[in-house]
């Protein structure tokens, strides 16, 4: 035989082996195809480094609860879908209701860091995973409740600062200290603790503060919170600390405190 017709055998064999090797993946496909059985996480990341680093930095609930072959348990050339419909881990949750899940959640990898469009105004989807936000604004109505969420919340988790929006009672305040006195979603539902500056009070009640500063009683050297504890408006009855200091024919006599001395801020005796 001549070397011309060996290597043109040669040849025609390695085609015909070829051939029947893409035969034989295209209508019988690999042990592994169908299920993906036997492939762990690593087997993923040789073809799909990318979304592997992906997952490795998201911290999410896809990334430590799932792994790949949880969302994707087919794989060509067998199956053509390959990946897993939201409907099969999040079917009874209010949030899903509103479907299109990757209108918003672009990346299922990450679906909380690629929130698209979160400038857009949305307020349904986000109450639907926030009910505890949408049962506070509803209890204390006020403007921020008037408001889409992403007016304040331009992506998940973001918290803007008060100062944005409100220019402070007074000078130096952070939002933090706004935040003493009012909570974000409830902001005329003014709660404080007993550890809130006097000088916090002053911008809102000019003219009880400079009673206070004018008074030579003991009033005077106590904080606002000391008496008015808790929730704004707050006042307390003048017995909660002194009792009853004058004989009882005088307290039978004035029954309010306030009809001789005056005004608390002040504590003067008018009669």
């Amino acid at each position: 035989m001549s070397l011309l017709a060996s290597t043109l055998k040669l040849k025609i064999c390695s085609v015909s082996v070829h051939l029947g090797l893409v035969f034989l993946l295209l209508f019988v496909g690999p042990a592994s195809a169908a299920d993906n059985a036997g492939l762990s996480q690593v087997d993923c990341g040789k073809c799909h480094a990318s979304q592997v680093k992906i997952m490795a930095g998201s911290h999410g609930p896809h990334a430590t609860q799932l792994g790949c072959l949880e969302c994707h348990p087919h794989h060509p050339p067998t199956d053509q879908e390959t990946i897993s419909a939201c409907v099969l881990c999040h079917a009874e949750q209010p949030h899903y209701q509103i479907g299109d899940c990757q209108h918003c959640h672009v990346d299922p990898h990450r679906p909380l860091i690629t929130l698209r469009d979160s400038r857009k105004p949305e307020k349904k989807a986000c109450l639907s995973c926030h009910p505890t936000v949408g049962q506070q604004m509803i209890d204390s109505p006020s403007r921020h409740a008037q408001l889409f969420c992403t007016r304040c919340h331009s992506r998940h988790k973001q918290i803007p600062d008060c100062r944005d929006c409100h220019d402070p009672h007074q000078q130096n305040q952070l939002s933090a200290d706004c935040l003493k006195c009012h909570p974000a979603h409830q902001p005329l539902r003014i709660t404080f603790d007993h550890y809130l500056p006097s000088g916090f009070c002053r911008p809102c009640h000019l003219q009880q503060s400079n009673a206070l500063a004018a008074t030579r009683t003991n009033h005077g050297g106590i904080s606002c919170v000391y008496c008015h504890k808790g929730q704004h408006t707050t006042s307390p009855d003048c017995r909660d600390c002194h009792g009853l200091p004058h004989t009882p024919a005088i307290h039978r006599r004035y029954r309010d405190c306030l009809f001789c001395h005056g005004d608390a801020h002040k504590l003067i005796s008018n009669r």
